[in-house]
């Protein structure tokens, strides 16, 4: 029966109009799949073709395959890595695709500029693709100057260029219908005289351009142009002429240090909107000159370390939106800052500021006011609930700021209030709990700190989200707390001195859908009507230790998804109401040391067990056993086992866990054995067992995992060998085996039909791979590396005809005739192929046996672990078991890493 091609199985609107190849091996241009069915894709691709390819491609192959595509329009080859000759591809592109109109290309390249195009490719392009509107082409390194002709495309509009060269043709500007156009890295010191013939030029970004000293005099013709961006090009001056662009609206500068001839004249740029100076030096006195912009909304000032005061003329700019003053030395703002009458973003980063004119409480129509880093700033002005319009602001970093002023109560529409760092702050103003209209609040890094305001529950009816973070003097919440009907996130971290139990009232609490309470050494206990927190989905407790026990009733929080718990040292066992509730999809337990068993009993009432999680996470435990109950956890179908320290081992009954996908076990150093129903999982598909350290073997049952896709064994050093089963794994994929003891490769391993990679890594027992590797039908990644005894392995390798990377590292007895052809790293440099002529091959035979007997006689017994050089081959290349969940942040954001 014929098998339908994955190509015939996408949807019609899909390949009607866009085909992606992606960057995998199954998805390659030259796949043998692909191939056949090339000619069924030409008929129905009609407008676009992305390639995306990491792989070498063949630039004839590509452009043949292309000449069956006559209606292309738009063609994209990002990250390709053409093998040779790459100028091919430009010069037959007008013959195979004669109707293009879009053209990117974006090219791996090595240091050398091998597989790059050159200047001879690219007047091929520009005598052939004459209907070109849009022409992309990056990494050009080979490219030192524009030919000519490019003049032969004269409908391009969009024009990006990453590339050396010195300079651009005369006949550059005849370009008339040009409107974009990008220069990076260039090393071009002018721009043709007569640039300002490209009068129909809107966007303009030069980047990189270090060589770049000044713009032709012709530059003010450029009449269209209505965004010019300057980054990083050194020293630049700027023309006379350049306050004749009429139409420019947008100007970005970065990196540069220019000259202004008159800066004055600046004003006459009278369709100026946007201004951006980012690390720019020479454009002080240009400042004086925004006075006299009249459409100017937006000005960014960052990091200019000239700009050491601000023009007194600055509040004369009526249109002004948006101000950011960022890293700059300035201390003194103007006084009637209070007449940008229209300001409605104002961010300040002035180190150097002490106080804010009083004025800026005039500014009504102010919508988001952020004052970061102010650190010699020591109040706010009183007034300050004058700013009506106020939706959002940010204090962060003022660490001389003793108060609030008691007037921001009256900022009725306040939506965010954000306050961190604010080290001398230790008390909120009352008048805070008369912000009706704030949905989110968030402290972090006020140490000082002790409470929120007594009527916090009274007056935030809105309150939505409320982050206490780092504020370690915080010690209890206010009474009136649980009238928070809004909230829906409660987070507190740090709050070293929060003493007692929380409220009693969290019942109360009906929009709570996430809680999480980290590092809160002298909390006591979580409150008796938590169970009463019904639209609760989210539930992180970690580091509390002195929270023993979990609330019972559960069982009543239906929409509880996600639970974390760790550090709870009181914790003897999980509530049975926890165990039995049917929504929970996500279970971590980390560092309980007082869990010695898992997962527990339920009540008796009911024979499932955790019935809808999905995933299960244990970490740091120290457990006497799993018990036969782990096997009803119907649902799970990921189970993470990280750092189990103590006597358990893996129950008979995870046969039962039919929907596993994924187990992983790392650094479980006391797990001596695998069951043997470990075959029993019909539906994993990922198999990790990483650092166990006194696991001796592998179940025989291991080749019953038919869906076995990954397969890595990492650091197990006491396998002694692989079970007989194992070449039964016939959808495996992936197989990575790293520091084992095994001391041979079954000779069966033809068997594993679907394998694509396999990695071999200090494998120090393994004298030789079996003569049936060459038979693996699909292999297209080998890596043996660090194998110290291997001396043969076949010599047909390199023919195998999906292999398309081999590599082999640090196996000093392996003959140059074995390994020729082969990229090796060991005796021979980096990248070096194994060569040289046959000569003396007996007496090299004799020589590499006579090694490996003295290797054995240096390492002793085959069983005996590695020494300290052997230890360090996993992280040298890669494999580590240490793993991310060691990160609190992963655990504080509840999120997870693996999805």
């Amino acid at each position: 029966m014929a098998v339908e091609s994955p190509i015939r199985r996408l949807p019609e609107e899909l390949l009607s109009r866009v085909l992606y190849f992606l960057a995998r091996p199954d998805g390659q241009l030259e796949h043998t799949l692909v191939c056949k069915q090339w000619h069924h894709i030409a008929l129905r691709v009609q407008d676009q073709i992305h390639l995306r390819s990491e792989l070498h491609i063949d630039p004839l192959r590509l452009v043949k395959r292309l000449s069956s595509l006559p209606n292309v329009k738009k063609l994209l080859l990002s990250y390709l890595s053409l093998t040779s000759a790459s100028d091919l591809l430009l010069s037959r592109l007008a013959d195979t695709c004669p109707n293009l109109t879009d053209l990117r290309v974006d090219l791996m390249t090595s240091g050398s500029g091998r597989g790059s195009f050159t200047e001879k490719g690219l007047i091929s392009l520009f005598d052939g693709c004459t209907r070109l509107e849009d022409l992309n082409l990056y990494c050009l390194d080979r490219v030192t100057a524009i030919p000519p002709s490019i003049d032969r495309l004269g409908l391009l509009r969009n024009l990006h260029l990453t590339a050396r060269v010195t300079r651009l043709p005369d006949t550059f500007t005849s370009l008339q219908s040009l409107t974009s156009l990008e220069l990076h890295m260039a090393k071009l010191d002018a721009l043709p005289q007569d640039f300002g013939n490209l009068i129909f030029l809107k966007t303009l970004e030069l980047s990189g351009c270090s060589l770049l000293t000044s713009l032709p005099k012709s530059f003010g013709q450029l009449a269209s142009l209505d965004r010019l961006s300057i980054n990083e090009c050194r020293t630049l001056q700027l023309p006379d002429s350049i306050t004749k662009l009429s139409s420019l609206a947008v100007l970005e500068i970065r990196r540069c240090r220019i000259t202004l001839p008159h800066p004055a004249n600046f004003g006459h740029l009278l369709a100026l909107e946007t201004l951006l100076l980012n690390e720019v030096t020479g454009m002080r006195q240009l400042l004086n000159a925004l006075e006299h912009l009249p459409r100017l909304k937006t000005v960014t000032i960052k990091h200019c370390s000239d700009i050491r005061s601000l023009p007194g003329s600055l509040p004369s700019i009526g249109s002004l939106t948006s101000l950011k003053l960022e890293f700059l030395d300035v201390s003194v703002l103007p006084e009637d800052i209070g007449q940008l009458y229209a300001l409605r973003t104002l961010t300040l980063d002035l180190r150097s500021l002490t106080s804010l004119p009083d004025s800026i409480v005039l500014i009504s129509t102010l919508q988001e006011l952020s004052l970061n880093r102010l650190s010699n700033l020591t109040h706010l002005p009183e007034e300050f609930g004058q700013l009506i319009g106020m939706e959002t602001l940010c204090l962060k970093g003022l660490s001389q700021l003793t108060h609030l002023p008691e007037t921001i109560g009256e900022l009725a529409i306040l939506q965010e209030l954000k306050i961190e760092g604010c080290t001398q702050l230790a008390k909120l103003p009352d008048s805070l709990c008369q912000l009706s209209s704030l949905e989110r609040l968030e402290i972090d890094s006020c140490p000082r700190l002790t409470a929120l305001p007594d009527g916090t529950g009274n007056g935030l009816h809105r309150l939505r989200h409320l982050h206490l973070l780092h504020c370690k003097a915080l010690t209890h919440l206010p009474p009136s707390f649980s009238g928070l009907s809004s909230l829906e996130t409660l987070k507190i971290l740090q709050a070293r001195s929060f003493r007692g139990a929380l409220l009693d009232g969290f019942c109360c609490l009906k929009s709570l859908k996430e809680l999480s309470l980290c590092n809160m050494p002298r909390l006591s206990a979580l409150p008796a009507s938590f169970s009463g927190v019904l639209s609760l989905t989210s539930l992180e407790v970690v580091n509390c230790p002195k929270v023993s026990d979990l609330p019972e009733g559960f069982g009543r929080l239906l929409a509880l998804e996600e639970v974390r718990i760790a550090g709870m040292d009181g914790l003897k066992c999980l509530p049975p109401s926890l165990l039995e509730q049917s929504g929970l999809r996500v279970l971590e337990v980390r560092a309980c040391n007082g869990l010695r068993s898992f997962p527990g009993t339920s009540s008796g009432n009911s024979s499932a067990l955790l019935p809808s999680v999905q995933i299960l996470k244990l970490k740091a435990l120290s457990l006497d056993s799993f018990g036969p109950s782990l096997g009803r956890l119907s649902s799970l179908t990921k189970l993470k086992l990280l750092d189990i320290y103590g006597r358990a081992s893996l129950p008979d009954s995870i046969s039962q866990l039919s929907q596993l996908q994924k187990l992983r076990i790392y650094n479980c150093m006391e797990m001596k054995a695998l069951p043997e129903t470990l075959g029993g999982l019909s539906e994993l598909c990922v198999l990790q067992l990483v650092s166990l350290d006194d696991l001796r073997k592998l179940p025989e049952s291991l080749g019953q995992l038919k869906k076995l896709e990954t397969l890595e064994i990492i650091d197990c050093h006491k396998i002694m060998r692989l079970p007989e089963s194992f070449p039964n794994l016939s959808k495996m994929q992936s197989c990575t085996l790293v520091k084992l003891g095994v001391s041979s490769i079954t000779d069966d391993f033809w068997k594993l039909s679907s394998l694509k990679e396999l990695v071999l890594l200090g494998l120090k027992n393994v004298r030789s791979l079996p003569e049936s590797f060459t038979q693996l039908p699909r292999l297209q990644v080998l890596q043996v590396i660090a194998c110290k005894r291997l001396a043969w392995m076949p010599p047909s390798l390199r023919q195998m005809p999906m292999l398309r990377e081999c590599y082999i590292g640090e196996c000093s007895l392996l003959s140059r005739r074995v390994t020729r052809g082969i990229p090796v790293r060991g005796d021979a440099e980096d990248g070096e192929e194994g060569g040289g002529e046959e000569e003396g091959g007996e007496e090299e035979e004799e020589e590499e046996e006579e090694g490996a007997d003295e290797a054995e006689g240096e390492d002793g017994d085959l069983g005996e672990e590695s020494d300290g050089e052997d230890n360090n081959i996993g992280h040298e290349y890669g494999f580590d078991s240490e793993c991310d969940d060691d990160d609190e942040s992963c655990w504080l954001a509840g999120e997870d890493e693996e999805e």
